[in-house]
């Protein structure tokens, strides 16, 4: 008896590994996420740095006076926190009053200071056209 003949069946081709961020039991690239964390690591201390060198060279700045700070005229329309029982102390901060314009605090009919009569002296600060901070001051006598 003969047996029928079977057909020959071809080997299936291999297939390619599946690919995509879903595929099973692949471990996806880090290569790219050191690198983007080192980054970011450098940027942040970067701003850290800036940050730093702007506060540092602005400490003495005016606008950081608080009431009974006293301050320092060098010139150019620009005060300086200096210590009280320094030479170079010139006036005393008595208020700050904030929500100001330049035009508000500087007129001769200006009632900002008002509370504080001993005023002898304002300064505004912040930009120009925009509302700021008044600084009520005494002359230091010497």
């Amino acid at each position: 008896m003969t047996t029928p003949e079977q057909p020959l069946q071809q080997p299936e081709p291999p297939q390619a590994p599946p690919s995509g961020p879903a595929a099973p039991g692949v471990a996806p690239a880090t290569k790219g996420k050191g690198r983007q964390i080192t980054i970011l690591v450098g940027l942040v201390v970067v701003l850290g740095v800036l940050l730093g060198a702007a506060w540092f060279f602005n400490r003495d700045a005016a606008l950081n006076a608080n009431v009974g700070d006293c301050l320092h005229n060098p010139g150019d329309d620009k005060l300086t926190i200096v210590k009280c029982d320094s030479a170079d102390a010139q006036y005393s901060v008595l208020g700050k009053v904030s929500g100001k314009t330049q035009i508000e605090s500087t007129n001769g009919f200006s009632t900002v200071c008002d509370q504080w009569p001993d005023t002898t002296d304002t300064f505004w600060q912040g930009k120009q056209g925009e509302k700021g901070d008044v600084l009520c001051l005494k002359a230091v006598a010497k």
